[in-house]
């Protein structure tokens, strides 16, 4: 009797310890689900407060650029937009917004598509991303921007170079690339965006290129810039 009551003591303990450590990891799994259901549920009212901000934030643009759209047809010019950021009211307004407009010919061909018009999509849509923080996409693409303008105005420098053997045609269009070019390089200064250094974008002449210059020189009877000094 004495063997089997210390049988039935070691046989009782491991029973109650073990329906113990079941009981409790029923609980902890009860709590764990409770838990991911309420940060699920967390995580959902805040994308949906989120949406939220971000509709309100439309509705409040979409009021801002009918009370800038005096003609009511839908569309703001360059000129327009200038002259309404002279009026602290106006600048008030897009300080409310939390956008901090110091130039209205930058800002506008930062929301411009190149039509010289801003619509109402491309007013909200350009202005949400100046809102937004920095994407790593957004970067890439201007720096690609920045590689293609560097490109041409490489391109132009070298036409400019060679004025002295092109048509007064392609004079007349290298000059209005060169403008077009230097005007958005001024706008883009304008926000700080670092540029790429000038070594970087000027591919040097080749040999092969001059000498075709000279022998083309040679055969017209084209004098080279410095020959009669």
């Amino acid at each position: 009797y004495a063997k089997l009551g210390h049988a039935f003591t070691i046989f009782f303990v491991l029973y109650v310890t073990i329906i113990v450590f079941a009981i409790t990891r029923v609980i902890s799994a009860i709590f764990l689900r409770d838990t991911l259901e309420a940060a699920s549920n967390d995580a959902e009212m805040l994308v949906q407060e989120k949406m939220k901000k971000k509709s309100a934030y439309v509705m409040k643009l979409k009021s801002l650029f009918q009370a800038l759209d005096a003609t009511g047809k839908g569309i703001i010019t360059q000129d327009v937009l200038n002259q309404l950021l002279e009026d602290p009211k106006v600048i008030a307004h897009f300080q409310t917004l939390e956008l901090d407009v110091h130039e209205g010919a930058a800002l506008f061909h930062l929301l411009d598509d190149g039509d010289g018009e801003i619509t109402c999509e491309e007013f909200i849509d350009g202005i949400l991303r100046c809102h937004g923080p920095a994407r790593a996409i957004d970067q890439l693409a201007m720096h690609a921007e920045m590689r293609q303008l560097g490109d041409a105005m490489s391109h132009i420098k070298s036409a400019l170079e060679q004025a002295n053997i092109i048509s007064p045609r392609s004079k007349m269009r290298s000059t209005y690339r060169l403008r077009a070019n230097a005007k958005t390089f001024r706008h883009l200064h304008a926000f700080r965006i670092p540029m790429m250094p000038e070594d970087a974008v000027q591919p040097k002449r080749s040999e092969s290129s001059r000498e075709q210059i000279t022998n083309w020189r040679l055969a017209n009877g084209v004098k080279s810039p410095g020959s009669e000094l």
